[in-house]
């Protein structure tokens, strides 16, 4: 009788010195997949991804063998001795309060194609998982993607338990569909200054509900205004610029000046192995409810699309949006934006 083959079992550890170039040849293959699905273009300059072969190797002699190093997880699939899939984690916590669970942000997962159907990618996750659980000591600790709409890894997270809690959209900067107009709604938009800290801070009461309403749990729950929370908002929006793409608070105004939306842009560099090119991001997006939503979010997105115009990037993704069928997304669509991407979330 022949002897019953055993099927290949899928494996997972920290990368190791020499297979930085398998590693590479993964990134390319993800990069390459999202520039299909309308994302960032990834270089062909083979001199490249050697160079990112030879940093992940030199990364790898430092890591010896362990996925965490610092903040930062790597993680390898491995198949019969060889990388057949990758995960990155970055983990941290966004805002003050101590009760807000650490947040690892999942980056980079690919899994080449041999090795798709051998639950991979889910090991992948399930080790990123117990290396944030390590990395919190015990402390709730959220697992968080974001996924291009395109990609057909969205069913993958619905089943290993990632739920949708933000979603994204993008538009050419030059391609604002939004025109202020006289009359009722009448608005203008601005760079926020030291003396809008007030009305910022109230607005960020309701972009706190509203992420805790959605089930994401990486911000700081709603909390009562305290001059402690003015002051150091005051204390940022003085602060002068230290880089070009430090982030910048930008505010819509109603017919009487006062300050009724505020949302975050900043401007940011794709490195290699992108092609090198700017993105602009506006996001925190904090509108007051008592007014209607698609003037002031388009004044600000119009805003935005001159700003990062102004400093040669050509798209600009709305980031941190509430679901499709709300108020919200719906007024950031009505900008010539288009539904790019969600976050998906699980607890670790």
């Amino acid at each position: 009788m022949a002897a019953l083959s055993r099927p290949d079992r899928v494996t997972v550890r920290g990368p190791l010195p020499g297979e930085g170039v398998a590693i590479a040849a993964l990134w390319r293959e993800l990069w390459d997949a999202h520039e299909a699905w309308g994302g960032y273009p990834g270089t062909r300059d083979l001199r490249v991804y050697a160079e990112v072969a030879r940093r992940l190797d030199d990364d790898a002699r430092v890591r010896g063998g362990h996925p965490i190093l610092g903040r930062h997880v790597h993680l390898v699939a491995d198949l019969s001795g060889a990388a057949c899939g990758q995960v990155e984690g970055w983990f941290e916590r966004h805002g003050i309060d101590p009760l807000t669970p650490f947040t690892c942000e999942v980056r980079s997962l690919v899994v080449t194609e041999r090795a798709r159907h051998l639950g991979a990618g889910r090991a992948l996750l399930e080790a990123l998982a117990g290396s944030a659980r390590t990395l919190s000591a015990g402390a709730p600790c959220v697992l968080a993607a974001e996924v291009l709409e395109p990609n057909p890894a969205q069913a993958f997270y619905e089943r290993v338990g990632y739920s949708p809690v933000a979603y994204g959209a993008r538009l050419e900067s030059a391609a604002c569909r939004f025109a202020s107009r006289a009359g009722a709604h009448a608005l203008s938009t601005r760079i926020a200054v030291p003396h809008d800290a007030l009305a910022i801070a109230r607005l960020e009461t309701t972009l706190a509900a509203r992420r805790r309403l959605a089930g994401d749990l990486r911000f700081d729950r709603p909390h009562a205004l305290e001059a402690t929370v003015v002051g150091a908002i005051a204390a940022h929006l003085g602060a002068p610029a230290v880089a070009e793409g430090d982030p910048v608070t930008l505010v819509a105004l109603d017919e009487t000046g006062e300050v009724r939306a505020a949302a975050s842009f900043a401007v940011q560099a794709l490195q290699p192995p992108f092609v090198p090119m700017r993105r602009a991001l506006l996001g925190r997006f904090a509108v007051d409810p008592a007014r209607p939503c698609a003037p002031l979010v388009g004044g600000l997105v119009a805003l935005a699309c001159r700003l990062a115009l102004s400093r040669a990037a050509p798209m600009l993704e709305l980031t941190d949006l509430s679901a499709p069928g709300t108020e919200l997304h719906a007024a950031a669509i009505a900008t010539g934006a288009v539904p790019w991407s969600r976050v998906v979330t699980r607890l670790a």
